[in-house]
């Protein structure tokens, strides 16, 4: 049997898949080996203690990022004329010289990347859940709540700060419709939009449009525009909350304008 040892300065997986792939075209797969799997070595005492169990008959196939510690690795296991295969330094001298860039030479990215795309539709799903209102629950988890009357972006908004990895729970501001008390126990969590009734009033109307409905209605109309801002601002005002005014702001800028707050505030955003 033969027994390949896997050493890996992160889980190893990959160097795992590599290996099933390249002994499954022997006998038809039917060759006898077993891996085993050395993740998160990254020192060069680490590679001693794994050497020692290493037969000679055994085949080692590393993925460590750090040169030296490959390099180290590599000679160690010659000496003891154990076969060794580099998954990763051949591949990372080639792409450095045809990039004319050094590698990061940082162990275990790949993982942090992966996290960080997992932490990323974690907030793009808690964005979409509690946008718009449709579940107040969320107050406690979120870590920006935005408050506005309708068509202020609120939901764009939400949905661009999930993509830096923040949670953003977004509420509407409508008249004679009182603000659940919850959020007054976060309020630092919070920031307000307002826009003019102008440029309201003409998103509201090419919403209308877009949904083929008559817009002859209050939704659009100017001065019940101006009625909705006043209370959205009162409402603000009582909060203590920071207001944005995102009228002829690139969604980009006033997401940044938050961003800002809540570092001020000293938010992890």
């Amino acid at each position: 049997m033969l027994t390949v040892h896997i050493i890996s300065d992160s889980i190893g997986n990959t160097a795992k898949d590599v290996v099933d792939a390249a002994l499954v075209q022997f006998s038809y797969g039917q060759v006898k080996y077993k891996v085993l799997k050395n993740s998160n070595v990254c020192t060069k005492e680490k590679i001693d203690s794994i050497m020692t169990n290493i037969a000679g008959g055994d085949v080692v196939v590393q993925t460590l990022v750090d040169k030296e510690l490959a390099k180290y690795a590599r000679e160690l296991a010659e000496k003891r004329n154990i076969k060794v295969i580099d998954l990763l330094s051949d591949m990372l001298d080639i792409f450095e010289e045809k990039l004319k860039v050094k590698s990061e030479n940082n162990p275990g990215l790949i993982r942090k990347m992966g996290a960080e795309y997992f932490k990323r539709v974690d907030a793009l799903e808690f964005a979409v859940k509690y946008d718009d209102g449709k579940d107040i629950n969320g107050f406690r988890e979120a870590d920006v709540i935005i408050l506005g009357v309708s068509r202020t972006s609120k939901t764009p908004l939400s949905l661009y700060l999930a993509n830096r990895n923040i949670k953003v729970m977004n509420v509407p501001i409508v008249r004679d419709l009182i603000l659940p008390e919850e959020l007054y126990e976060v309020k630092r969590k919070i920031v307000g939009l307002t826009n003019s009734v102008e440029q309201l009033n003409k998103l509201r109307e090419e919403r209308l449009k877009a949904l083929g409905v008559d817009q002859g209605t209050d939704y659009t109309d100017e001065m019940r525009i101006f009625e909705e801002l006043e209370y959205a601002l009162e409402i603000m005002e009582k909060i203590g909350c920071p207001v944005i005014d995102v009228h002829n702001k690139a969604i980009e800028e006033t997401a940044e304008i938050i961003i800002g707050i809540m570092r001020e505030r000293g938010l992890e955003v």
